[in-house]
């Protein structure tokens, strides 16, 4: 079985306002901060001084898009925007302040013709020199001497036509002697040329690129080049050509690249990092974990070197089409390490939470949150929540808990978690939120004690006797021995069908108690085995090579247990249903288009909700009001309204926005495709664009209506998925295993 999925933007045309790839195919597709000292001689003051990040207020307007951003022939910081009508601005920045001019000569060169510009350099001695892209993908290259008037240059290589078409420029800078660095993207080279003869003076050959947000060519201060020569090197350059030296970078992490003197800096996810070409030792001066560079919206934009030793970085946020611009300033006062520790525990990552934590940060500068995780590749054994089980009864354990896979009702049982009903209580006197969502995870005689920060939803649609099927066990086995050879679930892959089933029937086979009916166990697990051979779940074998190394939280939570992998099938088996777990209006896409092609509606399942970021407090801690503020501030507007596609939020508020998304720039020219190609089935091909904005709303109004939490233990998941898996490959019999099954799990419970 063959599957392929693709995303891309039509909006390709105009990379100032999204990262896109361009692919080979001649396509483009679609605070504060611990640092290690600022000084090199090692004695600076151990318990003070680390670099502080300051978010600077951009100067533009709305329409306005940011370009990029540079250094002026003074030093100072330079900002470049495009309004909707083409008209460009320039900005200096200078003591706090920003100088405006229009750079008319842009708009007046390029007015009425296919080029969107990507980027503005300026020359040691103030020549301003633009680069832009064409309908057919061509590169243009203009300058201005006085900022008044301006040319473009016909610079003969880039009206080459070759195999790919005109070369592609994504990369434009400016050394010493005035010589214009550019790269051949297609080609794999940078080319330098002389700004007088616009001849082709040297070519260097460069890392394979893959986007146009990634810098091939850095400009050094002191007007030296740093060329991405090959995989993880950069190569420095002077003026005259000849190579000065080399630094090794990770490729992978995309590093923005700029330089004070001998030092040479990279910013990445990971914070800020100082290297000296030839030289292995590198220092990081800015921690990742409590900067912009570490969330998850952002993708860094540009990084320049100020005056001072100081940084400034712009980020953009694709989705939201945003951007940020922060000051990274050394602060000799500053205590090198924040003052106070908060841990938070998740037996795997949660992109909101760790998004939160950035923010959170960054309003208590005396605060570091410390995210840790169980990220184990063979899964979460009993071993390890006896582990956890032990620090948190001796008093120990982190402060706050994510409680996804955990077991919440021991924890609540022996005491273990804080109260947060009163938290509760203040969020909803101060917003509204999802109440049935919000209270019913994790309470108990009233009380609760973990709240969802966020939720997906799972929904069903197809043929309407099968879904009327699947809602009991009972129902089910009737179906397929009424239907030996049909299969209600299509084309189904064996881990959807393990895992789905046992969450559907899972109050059905284990009791209030934790007691597990061996009975009803044995009957689901031959039925799991009579529909993995009609569902032709084979197929898929091949393709869990891709799987290797996910644990069971990641398989569980992250692809979900409503998630088939060969849910397109329903179009060449229309009597069946798919399902599908909704965590974002852009995951809607593909089972929408589906759905709109078999003229099918979805429905909710057992009005089951899947929550995320489940977060409790420790009720040992030692911080519970620090705790208790962090918790409020998950759930505050600030936080749900982010657009992180990891779930839907559980404030109301943020919930109704999702409406709006569909009606961005982005999300009208965003596509996806997804194929699939199994041996004896008609090719499936699906090209889907966002959902409309009456399906988001009949979505959000299904939330109103749920109530279950489909949450789950994983240690009796692993036991069961063991034990399951061992039937379904036929190495044991179905009531074996659901023997070993209710053992193991009498076990567990009694420790």
């Amino acid at each position: 079985m063959k599957r392929s999925n693709d995303t891309k933007q039509s909006r390709y045309r105009k990379p100032v306002k999204c990262p896109a790839l361009i692919l080979l195919s001649a396509a483009l597709a679609a605070g504060t901060l611990a640092g290690c000292g600022k000084g090199e001689s090692g004695n600076e003051d151990s318990l003070k001084g680390r670099y502080i990040e300051e978010d600077l207020e951009l100067p533009v307007q709305e329409g306005e898009a940011v370009l990029n951003i540079a250094k002026s022939e003074d030093g100072n910081l330079l900002l470049y925007s495009q309004t909707e009508e083409a008209q460009v601005f320039r900005y200096e920045y200078e003591d706090g302040e920003w100088e405006q001019t229009s750079l008319d000569w842009i708009s007046q060169l390029f007015e009425g013709r296919d080029v969107y510009l990507q980027e503005i350099w300026e020359s040691a001695d103030g020549v301003q020199v633009a680069a832009g892209m064409g309908g057919n993908m061509d590169a243009h290259i203009a300058r201005s001497v006085d900022g008044q008037t301006g040319e473009e240059l016909e610079i003969p290589y880039l009206k080459q036509e070759g195999e790919f078409g005109y070369p592609a420029v994504t990369n434009l800078q400016i050394d010493g002697e005035g010589n214009y660095w550019m790269t051949d993207f297609y080609q794999a080279k940078a080319m330098v040329v002389n700004p007088d003869t616009l001849e082709i003076t040297g070519e260097f050959s460069t890392a394979r690129g893959f986007s146009n947000i990634q810098r091939i060519i850095v400009g050094a201060s002191n007007g030296d080049m740093a060329l991405n020569s090959e995989e993880g090197v950069f190569t420095v350059y002077g003026s005259d050509l000849k190579e000065k030296g080399t630094f090794k970078i990770d490729q992978e992490k995309m590093p923005w690249v700029c330089n004070v003197e001998e030092n040479w800096y990279l910013l990445t996810e990971e914070g800020i990092t100082r290297l000296k070409p030839g030289n292995e030792t590198r220092e990081v001066i800015v921690d990742g974990s409590m900067g912009k560079m570490g969330s998850s919206l952002n993708y860094a934009a540009g990084f320049i070197a100020g005056q001072k030793e100081d940084f400034y970085a712009l980020y953009r946020q694709e989705k939201a089409d945003a951007c940020s611009l922060v000051h990274y300033t050394y602060d000799t006062e500053a205590h090198a390490a924040p003052e106070h520790t908060l841990r938070v525990f998740g037996l795997s990552d949660h992109t909101t939470v760790q998004d939160a934590i950035l923010s959170f940060q960054k309003s208590h500068p005396d605060v570091k949150v410390e995210f840790e995780t169980s990220e184990k590749e063979d899964g979460i054994t009993m071993d390890d929540i006896r582990t956890l089980n032990t620090e948190l009864l001796g008093g120990n354990g982190a402060d706050v808990l994510l409680l996804d896979g955990l077991p919440a009702e021991t924890y609540i049982e022996k005491g273990l978690l804080s109260d947060l009903t009163g938290v509760t209580d203040e969020l909803l006197s101060q917003e509204t939120y999802l109440e049935s969502i919000l209270k019913n995870v994790a309470q108990k005689d009233g009380k609760i004690y973990g709240l969802p920060v966020r939720f997906s939803v799972p929904i069903i649609f197809g043929d309407e006797s099968a879904k009327e099927a699947i809602l009991s066990l009972d129902k089910l086995i009737a179906y397929v021995d009424a239907h030996p050879d049909k299969s209600i679930l299509g084309i189904a892959e064996r881990d959807y069908i393990r895992d789905f089933l046992f969450q559907m029937y899972q109050d059905e086979i284990i009791g209030a108690d934790g007691r597990v009916d061996q009975e009803r166990l044995a009957a689901l697990l031959e039925t799991e085995v009579k529909l993995a051979a009609v569902a032709r779940s084979e197929v898929f074998e091949d393709a869990k090579v891709g799987e290797t190394g996910m644990n069971t939280m990641t398989k569980l939570f992250r692809q979900g247990m409503f998630s088939n992998a060969g849910s397109g099938a329903i179009l060449n088996h229309p009597d069946s249903i798919s399902t599908d777990r909704i965590v974002g209006v852009t995951n809607m896409m593909i089972p929408y288009t589906i759905m709109r092609q078999l003229e099918l509606t979805p429905d909710t399942v057992k009005e089951f909700y899947v929550p995320s970021g489940i977060v409790g407090i420790n009720k040992n801690t030692q911080q519970k009001e620090l705790a208790e503020e962090f918790v409020k501030y998950l759930f505050s507007p600030e936080i749900q309204e982010k657009q992180l596609d990891d779930g839907l939020p559980v404030l109301e508020t943020a919930l109704d926005r999702l409406k709006d998304e569909v009606e961005t720039e982005y999300a009208q020219s965003y596509t996806m495709t997804s194929a699939w190609n199994i041996e004896g089935e008609e090719p499936i091909e699906i090209e889907a664009g966002y959902p409309t904005a009456k399906e988001v709303e009949d979505l959000i109004s299904k939330c109103h209506t749920l109530s279950v939490p489909a949450v789950q233990d994983c240690v009796i998941w692993n036991i069961y998925q063991t034990e399951a898996d061992a039937c379904l490959g036929g190495s044991t019999d179905a009531k074996t295993a659901a023997k070993n099954i209710a053992q193991k799990v009498d076990m567990y419970l009694a420790e």
